[in-house]
Parts: C-alpha cells; sequence; structure tokens
C-alpha cells in the first residue's frame, strides 16, 4: 500500500488482497463439506498447512530474489527497493 496515493487506488488495492485472503475460508468451508466426519480434520489441516506454505515459500522468495532484484535497479539504495 506504499504506492497507492488515491483513495480509491487504496480501495482497489484492499479489495483484491480481501478476495485473496477469503480463499482460506472457502477452502475450509469446501473439506468440511467434501470430506466425511472421519477425514475432515485431516483435510482441514492439510489445506490449512498447504496455504501456510504458500506465504512462506512467498515470504523466501520476495527476501531471497526480488529484494536484491529491486535493490539492484535502485542503485543499491535498500530504501527505495
Amino acid at each position: 500500500t506504499g504506492l497507492v496515493t488515491t483513495t480509491t487506488g487504496l480501495i482497489v488495492l484492499r479489495f483484491f488482497i480481501g478476495i485473496g485472503g477469503s480463499t482460506f475460508v472457502m477452502a475450509q468451508y469446501w473439506t468440511s463439506t467434501m470430506f466425511t466426519k472421519e477425514w475432515v480434520g485431516t483435510a482441514n489441516a492439510t489445506v490449512g498447512g498447504w496455504g501456510n506454505l504458500g506465504g512462506g515459500v512467498t515470504q523466501l522468495l520476495v527476501g531471497s530474489f526480488l529484494f536484491p532484484l529491486f535493490k539492484h535497479i535502485y542503485g543499491g539504495d535498500s530504501d527505495k527497493a
């Protein structure tokens, strides 16, 4: 949100962030309805675990690859990157 300069831009950005976050809720509901009561706990845990793994991989990707790339693009200035 650091690059947003208008109220409309912030609303649009938060809208798409909200849609991305709501996929977890939909996945939990779907697994609860698609699996039997004996397996629903394992299924929900697996779905939640894959979501957490994706968040961790994203953090590693941004920190390890994208930040150095942007730092290079901005001439070594960590504040701009």
